[in-house]
Parts: C-alpha cells; structure tokens; sequence
C-alpha cells in the first residue's frame, strides 16, 4: 500500500478540474474528427484501451498489485457497461450531424435527468425548488434543440437526428450517474472503473472488427490522442475532487462549452448560433441552482454531500 497523495490547494485543484475539462474537450473534438472515415464502435474499442491501463495502474497503486480487483457487484458492474456503452454510442454518433458546441449543450441535459431521475429510481427527495430548476432546465433543452440545423418542415418531423442522439446519450449517462451512487461505497473506485472498463471493451471489440478500417499515421495519432486524452482528462478529475469541494469545481465542467466553441470554430468554422447558446445558458443556470441547493441540504443535514461522479 502507497501512502495517499497530498491534498491540493483550492486553486490546484480548480486547475486540474479545468485540465480535466480541457481533455475531455480535446477527446470529443478527435471523435468528430474520426466519425468521417471511421465507425464508431472502432473509435469506442480504441479509446476504452488507455482507460483500461489507467484503471490498473490505480488498482496497483492502490493494492499493491495491477489485478486485485475481486467484487460482489459483477451484475451492477455489466449494467454500467451497457449505459457508458450505450451513452458514448450515442454521443459519437450525434457528433456526425452536429457541431461541437451544440452537442456539448445538449449534453448538459444529464444533471436534469438525474435530478428527475433520482426520486424513482433511488428512492431520493426532490424538493418543488429543484422540480422548477428541472423544468426551467429542459425549457432550455428544448431551445436547444430547436436550434440544431436541420431540414425545412415543423419541428417534430424534421428534428436534427443528432439531437435526439446527444439527448439520448445525456438520458444514458445519467442512469451511469444513478446507478454508481446504488454501488458507491460498497466497492472501490479501482475496481468500479477496472471491471466497467473491461466489459466495455469485451462488447465494444466484437463490434468494432466487423466494420473494422485500418487507420492511416495520421489518424492512429488522433485515435490514440482521443484515448489518452480522455484517461489523462479521467486522471485531473479524479485528483481536482480528492482535494476541493463539489461546489466549487462542478461549475468548471461548463467551460466545455468555450473550449468546443474554441475547437469547432477553428477546426470546422463552426459559429455557433445565439440560440443554442440561450439553451445552454438555460441549462447550465438550472444545473448550477440544483447543485446549490443539493449542497444546501447536505449540510443542513450535517451530511458531508457526495463528490459528482467523474465521467467514464
């Protein structure tokens, strides 16, 4: 056993929050880049890699061995591999029909469908304030929406079908959020992420060798850049939470936006549009109220609130 690493400073650790952000930014920005020459199942198989080696190399550092990983909790474990599955599906597909910063937006969906979620599925209260910031939060959903480029006709028969994908990947992630809190303390974080990384990458492989094409130099550089800037991305989160408070980090993940504004606009001259940066305005307003007023009652409560759970 290691001794535990130093805790952080508040600014340390709001700046490896914003690293963490930074990478997953960059992750996403590779994944559009690939989804024009390359499946998704591919792009998922080889980015789930370096989230394996990183989920040994904290199971060594924990146990003292790369493969102590023994659980109870095997059936919780393959349902998250189905929904982080199932939300990375989603999400990279919607990226072929989208901009970056319009996907990121909708996207912010998630914390709302926790919220929503949370009373019947985990048994949680949910006061009538967080009720409102949920239903202000998705009015902002659907201005989002609404502003996704997409053919002439109304706006249910003509709706941007990477839309409906981002917002179906936000549905799926929050059931990844919901069902780690079911399991949260009753394993260790070693073996949440070792065990989800290696079911992901058992159902993903077979899929990804039948539409399986051979990347060029260039495109093993982003495919690898992608999954390495994802594990690293993984890591910053994992250390900026050990050492700040909640509070203080969870509006840091909104500067996702800026950064796919930033790499849509400079990659792909994508601006976007007034619309869809109300929506997200709306949005991120809602989540940062329900998370105060989830802090608010922890302490009331004298209950020391729960860290949000770092991304797969």
């Amino acid at each position: 056993m290691t001794a535990p690493a130093p805790k952080l400073s508040p600014a340390g650790a709001m700046l490896f929050m914003g690293l963490g952000v930074f990478g997953f930014c960059v992750a996403d920005a590779c994944v559009k880049w690939l989804t024009h020459g390359y499946s998704t199942w591919q792009i998922l198989a080889v980015g789930r890699v370096p989230a394996l080696i990183v989920a040994i190399g904290l199971t060594w550092r924990a146990t003292g061995s790369p493969f102590r990983v023994k659980t109870s909790y095997f059936r919780f474990h393959a349902l998250r591999s189905v929904l982080i599955m199932l939300t990375g599906y989603t999400f990279f597909e919607g990226l072929r029909f989208l901009p970056l910063v319009d996907c990121i937006a909708i996207a912010f969906a998630a914390p709302l469908f926790v919220t929503a979620l949370s009373g019947p599925l985990n048994g949680e209260q949910v006061g009538p304030r967080r009720w409102a910031a949920v239903a202000i939060g998705f009015v902002g959903v659907i201005i989002a929406l609404i502003a996704t480029p997409r053919a002439d006709g109304n706006f249910f028969t003509h709706l941007n079908v990477g839309a409906i994908l981002v917002l179906g990947s936000a549905f799926f992630y929050s059931l990844t959020l919901i069902t780690l809190r079911r399991i949260s303390g009753k394993d260790s974080s070693h073996n949440i992420l070792f065990h989800t990384s290696t079911a992901t990458l058992v159902i993903v492989c077979p899929l990804a060798a039948f539409d399986w094409n051979w990347p060029t130099g260039a495109d093993w550089v982003i495919l690898l850049l992608q999954g390495v800037s994802s594990a690293v991305a993984q890591l910053c989160m994992i250390k900026a939470f050990r050492s700040g408070e909640a509070s203080m980090l969870v509006p840091l993940e909104y500067t996702a936006l800026v950064w796919a504004a930033f790499f849509g606009w400079s990659i792909w001259a994508e601006i976007p549009t007034l619309q869809i940066l109300a929506g997200a305005a709306i949005i991120i307003a809602a989540n940062i109220y329900i998370a105060q007023r989830e802090v608010h009652h922890a302490r009331k409560k004298d209950l020391v609130p729960e860290n949000p759970v770092l991304p797969e």
